[in-house]
């Protein structure tokens, strides 16, 4: 793990980095070393490039200089953008999205919908998995005809699973798809150690019944500090606390670190 530069044996690194704006991104390291991105933060100012003032040289400080598979859990730029620079600067493997379409997802970026770096997207099929180096990611929820709304509603869904440690990240799910994906699983599938917490901790997600189907042992909330959006919302954390979940905001903790070799976890922030 690059905890501090130091890595261990046959450990999953999740790192979730502070400063991608009022936005959301997760870096996964595997035992052997390869990179995974869930989202990739972003911000609504074209004047500042998250990926290329931050997450990009967040990775290379790291030595991350090839990601196999981005994960992007909707087209919104606060999720989104910073797939552009990552796809400029570094070697990239396939990106998987939500079922948009390529337009949205170039205007994020910031690049041509002609640019040939585009091909490497590919919408996620609900039901799918991928494995590498024992690290297992489920699509649990992909909905292919898009719902009504501010487009949070097309939030896909991934879970993340190494041994007996799993990550769930939602997105900006809403409670109305909550539901669609309570009503679609399994009894125990939603399950999971750690949830990134939809939609920066706003009252549109994360219904009760929902986080009861998870019961997450960690909370973690990507917000931005004195955010205008008033997140992450009072009801949330109530509901959060009600579960048993142990909370952490990027905004109180600055950059949190997970490492996991399957049984036991060990959590670090940048502020204690």
């Amino acid at each position: 793990m690059h905890l501090f530069g130091v890595q261990l044996l046959n450990c999953i690194n999740i790192y979730v980095p502070q400063d991608v704006g009022q936005g959301d991104a997760l870096v996964l390291q595997t035992p052997k070393g390869r990179v995974l991105l869930f989202d990739t933060g972003g911000t609504r100012d074209e004047e500042f490039d998250i990926g290329e003032r931050v997450l990009v040289p967040y990775l290379r400080h790291y030595g991350m200089n090839r990601v196999e598979a981005v994960f992007l859990s909707h087209a919104h730029a606060d999720h989104a953008e910073g797939t552009g620079a990552v796809l400029r600067r570094l070697s990239v493997g396939k990106v998987y999205t939500a079922w948009e379409g390529r337009g949205e997802y170039a205007k994020s970026f910031h690049m041509s919908e002609a640019d040939p770096r585009l091909n490497k997207l590919e919408p996620a099929k609900q039901g799918t998995a991928m494995e590498l180096d024992g690290v297992r990611v489920e699509v649990l929820y992909a909905p292919e005809v898009l719902p009504a709304g501010t487009g949070n509603e097309a939030s896909n869904v991934y879970k993340i699973t190494y041994g007996e440690a799993s990550f769930l990240i939602t997105g900006d799910l809403t409670k109305e798809n909550e539901q669609v994906i309570l009503a679609e699983q399994p009894e125990g599938k939603l399950r999971s150690t750690v949830l990134k917490v939809g939609h920066h901790g706003s009252d549109t997600s994360s219904s009760e019944e929902f986080l009861q189907a998870v019961r997450p042992s960690y909370a973690v909330i990507c917000v931005g500090a004195n955010n205008s959006f008033g997140h992450p919302k009072a009801k949330v954390l109530e509901r959060l606390q009600g579960v048993g979940a142990e909370i952490l905001r990027t905004d109180q903790k600055g950059e949190i670190k997970f490492c996991t070799d399957g049984r036991t976890m060990r959590v670090e922030a940048y502020i204690e």
